[in-house]
């Protein structure tokens, strides 16, 4: 285990993609596992212990960033797990920023983001050691999910594409009937996809392993996404390169998901559209992106229409109303 440290940050410089900046480099270190903390305290203790427990052969390295959390996530940290590399941020800084705060510190062969509200089983780590090691060509992967009744989780995307954001923007999910029917359509659509170890565009950011040699050519996370879309940005990056992104089956994780976001539900919203409308705006045609921007306006619109039109419109709709009439601004004026 590589010695701890705490530092305190209060500043977010954003930072080109390209920019490469990791910590030096160690061969004695498999893995260095950075864990982006806000206000998971109880979840992150639950991670830690499951990283140590079940470690394997793996030499580790772990780094908790924590964004500026009110709940003594940090005191936590250094008072059960003074062998964790700790950096504490002042506010929250966004989930990209955080994680190159860590990469930047990482000296692993491997590089790993771990969400804290996730439960790492028996034997993964080694299981996605030796697939790297075996796989030199590979520049990422992501293990099988899993939910906390060991359900599984579909955890693998193609790269954004217009049809699938438009059911995101409709929030077809959330439609009486029709969303549950859409959801075990998903489910059973590709569950046979995750029987096997295969190639995809790009996983989770909830577990994924990154090649050390894969970054430092194409760089750490693109700083100007706040939240969602920065570890497609990134597999794409890497897929550019020739560094394929792999899912490997026989490495399992427990993810219960959601646990930061629910707090911030429609604050999230505006997260996620204004990063929807970077990743076309840099990795799609102009047209395209247009066609996106217009769509997330009209949509947002369409959404704000609906509640203040619906007759039960409460005072737990307002902050979504707010929500989609920024996302519709910030559309428009992209």
């Amino acid at each position: 285990m590589a010695s701890s440290y705490t530092e305190s940050s209060s500043k977010g410089q954003a930072r080109q993609p390209h920019v490469v900046d990791l910590g030096e480099f160690d061969p004695h270190v498999d893995i260095s596992i950075v864990i982006v903390n806000w206000n998971t305290k109880g979840l992150l203790s639950v991670c830690l212990s499951s990283i140590f427990q079940n470690a394997g052969s793996a030499r580790l390295q772990v780094i908790v960033v924590d964004n500026g959390s009110r709940d003594d996530s940090v005191d936590m940290v250094a008072r059960h797990f003074p062998n964790v590399g700790l950096v504490s941020n002042e506010r929250n800084l966004g989930f990209a920023v955080a994680n190159n705060y860590g990469l930047r510190r990482a000296q692993g062969r491997y590089l790993l983001l771990l969400n804290s509200d996730t439960i790492v089983l028996p034997g993964a780590f080694d299981a996605m050691v030796r697939y790297m090691d075996a796989h030199p060509d590979v520049g990422a992967l992501g293990p099988r999910l899993l939910s906390e009744d060991r359900s599984l989780q579909l955890s693998t995307r193609d790269f954004p594409r217009l049809d699938h954001d438009v059911v995101v923007l409709l929030e077809v999910k959330h439609w009486p009937v029709l969303g549950a029917l859409a959801r075990r359509y998903a489910q059973r659509a590709f569950e046979a996809d995750y029987l096997e170890t295969h190639q995809v565009d790009w996983v989770q950011g909830s577990c994924l392993m990154l090649r050390r040699e894969a970054i430092e050519q194409v760089g750490v996370l693109d700083e100007n996404y706040f939240f969602d879309y920065e570890e497609s940005d990134l597999c794409y990056r890497l897929r550019q390169r020739g560094w394929p992104t792999m899912f490997l089956s026989s490495a399992e994780i427990v993810h219960l998901g959601g646990q930061s976001r629910s707090r911030v539900r429609a604050v999230s919203l505006i997260w996620h559209y204004k990063s929807m409308l970077r990743y076309y705006r840099l990795h799609a045609t102009r047209r395209r992106y247009l066609v996106v921007r217009m769509g997330v306006a009209i949509g947002a619109a369409g959404h704000v229409l609906w509640r203040l039109l619906w007759p039960w419109n409460s005072a737990s709709t307002r902050p979504f109303l707010s929500a989609y009439a920024h996302v519709c601004a910030n559309a428009l004026t992209d």
